[in-house]
């Protein structure tokens, strides 16, 4: 068993009192998840004393189900649901775990909001092989969810039981499922604002082969759980999920998992996961990963909105304060055009910067350049806010060109690719970093 502190306090392997320190918190996105791929080490954690938190996000409603004489639940999501809800109760109690909590719930809520269910969000299989949003998703589905309502009811959970860990997913959710990415960037999330250290589930770990393997072995940020002794409390585990899987017998006397799919996989013998640093602040997140791109449809029309609004705002303060000076030494300053310029390059860096995303700046430029052209038109007495002389060209022109330089500015990619990046917990891929050929697709 691993200690799963930093990597550079790692106690002693033969000190078990760091074990029963721990305080881990597993997020996971529909119920089976967790037993799956991180039954074994759930259970090597109960059995040595720590304090286990699960957390699903959702109920699964969307799952499929596997044996016929379950098929009145198909179509029925309220009623997979209740299914889904007894099936992990079960399973939590073969494997010692007696905290568990659907995000949303009472116990897993923002103080003060009433509760409320995060719907599975589906997904659908694409052409190239791997797990994709649905184009229906439903207004109540967890990927539909303002990001930070989600954080924050994360967080809810991290304020009560302080967890020395957070592990969930990594950066594409193991498969891509949308909401097992949407689970990750959510726990990476909340692990970096409690400062707490995060881990990601590497899929497949067990199944490299050849460099892959040795890049695993050599890789001292992978944390490798031998989750043997616990295979008969897995195996009981995996058998409440009869909706989701199958466990069947396999060559050699070792047990399988069937999903619905088709594919069987054997029950490992050891879970990996790897320790994800925090990011450098210098360095850019992953493609899409920004507070922007992790709002739903509303969001991004309130926060566009909003910055056109502000935009409009400074475009008219500066617009009437950039003809002012002040005298220094008897020789007058255009300290209102500096003033303003200053306050127009702020906002549309600050707007970029914040929420990562062009869309946002476009907006904020758009109201700004919109305010100023509107209030440079000549009054009916002739009188104009911009006049023809030099602040009034340089406020002309000064601001489109501040707007077109923050909009054009590359997303710079991590610099010596060895740290996360950005709200998704990447780590660094590298050859080390094993992709999810055979990672389970139970929901």
């Amino acid at each position: 068993m691993t200690y799963f502190g930093p990597a550079s306090t790692d106690p002693r392997p033969d000190a078990p009192s760091a074990l029963r320190a721990e305080r881990v918190l597993f997020v996971h996105a529909h119920p089976d998840d967790e037993t799956i791929a991180t039954g074994g080490t759930i259970a090597a954690f109960v059995d040595a004393g720590a304090q286990v938190t699960i957390v699903t996000c959702t109920r699964g409603e969307l799952g499929e189900v596997m044996p016929d004489d379950l098929a009145r639940l198909r179509g029925d999501e309220a009623a997979l649901a209740a299914h889904r809800e007894v099936e992990i109760a079960e399973a939590m109690r073969d494997l010692g775990v007696r905290d568990h909590r659907f995000l949303g719930d009472p116990e897993a809520r923002t103080a003060g909001l009433p509760a409320r269910v995060y719907r599975d969000s589906g997904m659908v299989w694409r052409s190239d092989g791997v797990a994709g949003p649905t184009p229906d998703l439903h207004g109540a589905a967890f990927c539909a969810a303002e990001f930070g309502e989600i954080v924050s009811d994360l967080q809810a959970v991290v304020e009560s039981v302080r967890p020395t860990a957070v592990v969930s997913y990594d950066e594409d959710g193991g498969y891509h499922h949308p909401d097992h990415v949407r689970a990750n960037r959510a726990a990476v999330r909340v692990a970096r604002l409690a400062e707490v250290p995060f881990f990601a589930i590497v899929a497949g770990a067990e199944q490299a082969t050849g460099a892959e393997a040795e890049a695993l072995a050599a890789d001292d940020t992978v944390r490798t759980v031998d989750v043997r002794p616990s295979t008969g409390r897995r195996l009981a585990a995996l058998r409440r999920y009869r909706t989701q899987v199958e466990v069947v017998d396999l060559p050699e006397g070792r047990a399988g998992v069937r999903y619905p799919h088709g594919a069987v996989h054997p029950v490992g013998t050891t879970e990996s996961f790897r320790f994800v640093p925090q990011p450098d602040p210098r360095a850019a997140g992953p493609a899409g990963a920004s507070e922007f791109a992790d709002m739903n449809t509303s969001g991004r029309v309130a926060t566009t909105v909003l910055a056109l609004v502000a935009g409009a705002v400074f475009g008219a303060l500066g617009t009437v304060a950039h003809q002012g000076t002040v005298t220094v030494a008897g020789s007058p300053l255009w300290s209102g055009l500096v003033l303003s310029l200053v306050m127009a390059a702020a906002l549309l860096a600050g707007m970029r910067l914040l929420f990562g995303s062009r869309v946002v700046a476009v907006a904020t430029a758009l109201g700004l350049l919109g305010a100023a052209a509107l209030l440079s038109q000549p009054g009916a007495g002739g009188s104009a806010l911009v006049p023809a002389n030099g602040p009034g060209y340089a406020w002309t022109f000064g601001p489109l060109l501040i707007a077109m330089v923050v909009i054009a500015w590359p997303t710079l990619p991590p610099r010596g690719g060895g740290s996360e990046g950005g709200p998704a917990g990447a780590s660094s891929a590298g050859p080390s970093a094993v992709r999810p050929g055979s990672q389970a697709t139970a929901r």
